[in-house]
């Protein structure tokens, strides 16, 4: 099983690396000037954005899968594997420049949850179904955090858009940071969304076809509806300002390490004795070591040339 479980959530990391990279491309041509729900709007009408959003909901029944089959860090740090095919993706295919501190900071982002699956391999697969009590606090504090994590982000976009205004020099770091934060609370959102899976799966695996009406009267079920929404919301927004692989990789380092507490916290999973336990700590540690450098490094287009700026969103090709 834990072998199954391991390749469902690689190949969930695939294709939600595949959706990232076409959900950036859509966004990036359809309507600069729009934000948030109507930049939603605009991109549903675009064939190759609902093909993102295809590859996505594949990514979620194979993730929903992972979880109810293998422990819970192995399948958030394995998912996140496929996100390194968005550097080469981005290269490639979105014109996107990465400068060497941001390519490490993918790097240790993803060897970390390598890392830290290998410190659990030999856990046990929890199914400890949460009441919808739990669901809901666990729902609400996500949407809390994220949304203040979100206006950290939106302040630090105004502010580059105030000083352009006032004709002050304005750095493409500024851009890329915001962009880096709103991944941030897209990491949220999906730590949030990632427990919610998770009770879709153990459901149906505790009461097969029967777990369907079990589902459909979770709070979580539905919560989780609403918080993927805002997170597509917010994702397009972070597309805009920093290259895909660098904000896939902020927000997959903290849905991974929002669900793997959750699995000791809410699901009871066993904490790892010995070398494990170092391990698991080694591999958080370098995970967040990434997503800091990726926060901190200068992006290509402040190395190289200064892109052009409108509306305080980064344009096509000009990098992260």
């Amino acid at each position: 099983m834990l072998v199954i479980g391991s390749l469902l959530a690689l190949l969930s990391g695939v294709f939600n690396a595949a959706a990232a990279a076409l959900e950036k491309r859509e966004g990036m041509r359809t309507g600069l000037g729009r934000t948030g729900f109507g930049l939603l709007a605009a991109l549903a009408r675009r064939p190759a954005w609902l093909l993102a959003m295809a590859l996505s909901a594949l990514a979620w029944v194979g993730e929903a899968a992972s979880l109810a089959l293998a422990p819970v860090p192995v399948t958030a740090t394995l998912r996140n594997a496929g996100r390194g095919l968005l550097v080469v993706g981005g290269a490639r295919w979105l014109k996107e420049r990465f400068t060497v501190p941001e390519l490490v900071g993918v790097i240790l982002a993803s060897a970390g949850g390598v890392i830290t699956a290998i410190s659990v391999v030999n856990s046990e697969v929890p199914r400890r179904l949460l009441s919808n009590r739990t669901q809901l606090v666990v729902g609400a504090s996500c949407m809390l955090a994220a949304f203040l994590v979100a206006a950290l982000s939106r302040w630090l976009a105004g502010e580059g858009r105030r000083r352009q205004a006032k004709g002050a020099a304005v750095s493409p770091g500024r851009g890329k940071v915001a962009g880096l934060v709103m991944g941030a609370a897209v990491g949220v959102l999906y730590a949030g969304t990632g427990i919610f899976t998770k009770e879709v799966g153990d459901r149906f695996a505790v009461y097969g076809l029967g777990g369907l009406k079990a589902v459909l009267l979770s709070t979580g079920t539905w919560m989780m509806v609403v918080m993927a929404v805002w997170a597509q919301s917010l994702i397009q927004q972070a597309f805009r300002h920093a290259n895909a692989a660098s904000v896939s990789a902020v927000n997959a380092c903290l849905a991974s390490l929002g669900l793997i507490g959750a699995g000791f916290a809410l699901y009871g999973e066993a904490l790892p004795q010995g070398p494990d336990a170092v391990l698991l700590v080694l591999g958080i540690c370098i995970s967040l070591g990434g997503a800091a450098l990726l926060i901190a490094s200068r992006p290509a287009d402040e190395v190289g040339h200064v892109p052009h700026v409108e509306d305080g969103a980064l344009q096509p090709g000009t990098g992260g």
